[in-house]
């Protein structure tokens, strides 16, 4: 992050998750900086970020507390945890998924 002028990891944790994961996906970084581990970095935060847009979650920043989330959007990031895995042949049961959603959601 030292090489992006006039950021920080303080801006990036303060972005929404939608607007940090156009963020990486818009970077084009020179190939003289891209080693395995930064690759395999952003490679994880892409999956991750568009996970949590998936669920609907792409409004929450990463410097929020997860005490101060609703259960439903617990429930939410759970359940992009499991499926962000990278098991196979996997079935998922969830009973009641929507227990803890806003009317709107459920």
């Amino acid at each position: 992050l030292e090489a992006l002028p006039g950021l920080a990891l303080h801006d990036l944790m303060q972005l929404p998750i939608s607007k940090l994961r156009d963020f990486v996906d818009g970077l084009q970084l020179p190939s003289t900086m891209l080693d395995d581990a930064l690759k395999l970095l952003l490679d994880e935060i892409r999956h991750r970020s568009r996970y949590l847009c998936d669920v609907g979650l792409g409004y929450l920043t990463l410097d929020r507390q997860s005490r101060t989330l609703s259960g439903g959007e617990v429930q939410r990031i759970n359940l992009t945890t499991a499926l962000g895995t990278s098991l196979v042949n996997t079935l998922f049961v969830l009973d009641e998924p929507s227990i803890g959603l806003h009317p709107r959601h459920e």
